[in-house]
């Protein structure tokens, strides 16, 4: 028989199940199976895979090295413990540590401690400057009455005594009131009877806030001194195409807030002496104009007595107006 070469041989299995028991040497040439053959042991030429005890037990595998967890101290690795029945076992770590607990429990009570301590002092910061802040500044324009300002005023018919009314006019007056409200009330009071002629003409009148005040805040107080001013003004300069002629201005010291008197001569047919008292408290105006005829048959009539008499009616007036309850 010829020679054919070697049979394939048997693959090796690589690895740790790889038997380490050393085998003998192979026959060369053909191999005559013989079942009565006293050879070699027919189970060296098996895989490792099925040799009992051919294939070593396998190790635990490693786990990968974890680092250090936020806040938790890295611990060296725990020393390996001795298993039952095998190799030996690293002991199993565990994942939190009771100082790492015990540090984020008090953490975290320091977290809740401070914080709520933080926020009970800006409440009370923020109350605080609620409570005493300094008030902001206000609108420019008021549209209500001020502390000490009248909402009302009293009778003009009424303000002056009889008797004092009496010596004024030169006579027992004709009284005509025009107009009586809470705050404006107008009274005239007239005396014609040849030689005397006088008319008295009394207003008192309590302004009210408003916007179309060029001047000042818009309060009631602001309206009456733009008006006092304003009638100055045109009583000084009276508006062209006119019979009113320009006034005198003489200011008066000791009635209300401020006042002043207009005196004014009007030529027509007859001498018309004209006397104009403005007196302003607060928020409440007074005017007296006081006028007498000397031509005609009536008079003499002077400036001055027409002055202390327009003066007298216009601080009789003041003086009820004072009483009168305010804001």
């Amino acid at each position: 028989m010829t020679e054919q070469g070697y049979p394939p041989r048997e693959p090796d299995y690589p690895g740790p199940g790889r038997s380490r028991t050393s085998q003998e040497p192979r026959r060369s040439g053909w191999q005559m199976i013989d079942a009565f053959d006293d050879g070699p042991d027919t189970d060296s030429g098996l895989p490792p895979w099925a040799v009992p005890g051919g294939i070593e037990p396998l190790r635990p595998a490693r786990r990968p090295h974890r680092g250090p967890e936020q806040g938790q101290i890295d611990q060296p690795e725990p020393p390996a413990e001795p298993g039952q029945d095998g190799p030996l076992r690293l002991a199993r770590r565990p994942r939190r540590s009771r100082a790492a607990a015990t540090r984020r429990r008090k953490s975290k009570r320091r977290l809740v401690t401070w914080g709520g301590t933080a926020i009970v002092i800006l409440i009370l910061v923020g109350v605080g400057f609620v409570l005493f802040q300094s008030p902001g500044p206000k609108g420019r324009y008021v549209t209500t009455y001020q502390k000490g300002e009248f909402k009302a005023v009293p009778d003009a018919c009424k303000v002056v005594a009889a008797a004092a009314l009496h010596q004024i006019m030169g006579g027992t007056p004709k009284v005509t009131q025009p107009q009586n409200d809470a705050s404006l009330s107008q009274c005239a009071f007239t005396v014609d009877a040849k030689p005397t002629f006088r008319v008295l003409q009394l207003n008192v009148q309590a302004y009210t806030a408003s916007l179309t005040v060029p001047v000042g805040d818009g309060s009631a107080t602001a309206n009456a001194k733009y008006t006092i001013a304003e009638q100055r003004r045109l009583l000084e300069h009276p508006p062209k195409h006119t019979p009113q002629p320009p006034a005198a201005i003489t200011p008066v010291s000791g009635l209300g807030d401020e006042a002043f008197s207009a005196v004014q001569v009007f030529h027509t047919k007859s001498l018309v002496d004209l006397v104009t008292v403005w007196a302003r408290y607060r928020n409440v105006l007074v005017t007296a104009i006081f006028q007498g005829q000397a031509s005609g048959g009536f008079g003499p009539v002077t400036v001055s007595q027409l002055r202390s008499g327009a003066l007298a009616a216009a601080r009789a007036a003041l003086t009820q107006v004072k009483g009168e309850p305010t804001v």
